[in-house]
């Protein structure tokens, strides 16, 4: 895993645009729609009511892979007639007048067992043999990690969830 790794950092670029967290999240969900809706997986969301409100500078293409890779290992990952779920929080840290440091958290729950420990085991670089979801989910991985973020995986009865953190600045229009 360390030439992947290697190469990883020395080609990622975060770029930085204005954009709206819902057309991301739209975009994303649109990558896994059609193995959602073979499967009869039902995708439902929990978005916290400011999110709609924000304008936020980050690279929204990374931001937008990032989560449908996420999205499309836990359809995969979900039962025949199962459920995903989407919620999202924002808390802002001020860092002057106009700009602030937005926090935000992601949580896609599935239903079903999990991940199968060795594509985790993948995520975090831990084994040297990777498959294709692997590589996705290592990639993702570090990119979170240059949004300031990081990945977590919860195992719960009935239910997994990973839990995606990043930070993306947010301009009010004053700042514009």
């Amino acid at each position: 895993m360390m030439i992947l790794e290697y190469v990883v950092i020395l080609y990622l670029d975060l770029e930085m645009v204005e954009f709206e967290l819902h057309d991301v999240l739209i975009a994303s969900i649109s990558q896994v729609m059609m193995e959602s809706i073979s499967k009869g997986v039902m995708i439902v969301d929990d978005l916290a009511p400011n999110l709609s409100t924000e304008t936020f500078y980050g690279d929204s293409l990374r931001l937008q892979q990032v989560l449908a890779t996420f999205f499309l290992v836990s359809v995969n990952a979900t039962l025949s007639g199962g459920q995903l779920g989407l919620a999202a929080t924002l808390t802002k840290d001020s860092l002057g007048e106009t700009v602030q440091l937005g926090h935000l958290e992601f949580r896609i729950t599935h239903s079903g067992g999990g991940i199968a420990q060795e594509l985790l085991n993948q995520m975090f670089g831990e084994v040297a043999e990777v498959s294709e979801d692997g590589i996705n989910l290592f990639i993702s991985r570090k990119l979170v990690r240059l949004m300031n973020g990081d990945v977590q995986y919860l195992r719960e009865a009935g239910r997994s969830t990973f839990i995606i953190t990043v930070e993306l600045a947010i301009c009010d229009k004053a700042c514009e």
